[in-house]
């Protein structure tokens, strides 16, 4: 891989690296809420919505770190 095509793979990087950071501020105030529901109010759907929000939002850094990963392997 040339110089030119690594530099654009570090740009995604960056890029990746702000996405993964927007992800856990939103991901860390969907926990937040959750910690902070009343107990009576646990049991419903919109509970469960914002439960099953912080659960994909949990995947999706997972994932932005496995492509992460990758990217870095490819430059190597």
């Amino acid at each position: 891989m040339n110089n030119e095509r690594r530099d654009k793979l570090r740009g995604a990087m960056r890029k990746l690296t702000e996405v993964q950071s927007i992800v856990e501020v939103v991901c860390d105030k969907e926990e937040d809420c959750l910690d902070n529901y009343p107990e009576n109010l646990q049991s419903t759907e919109r509970y469960e919505q914002t439960e099953d929000a912080v659960d994909n939002l949990n995947d999706a850094l997972e994932k932005l770190e496995e492509a992460k990963e990758h990217i870095e392997a490819a430059i190597r």
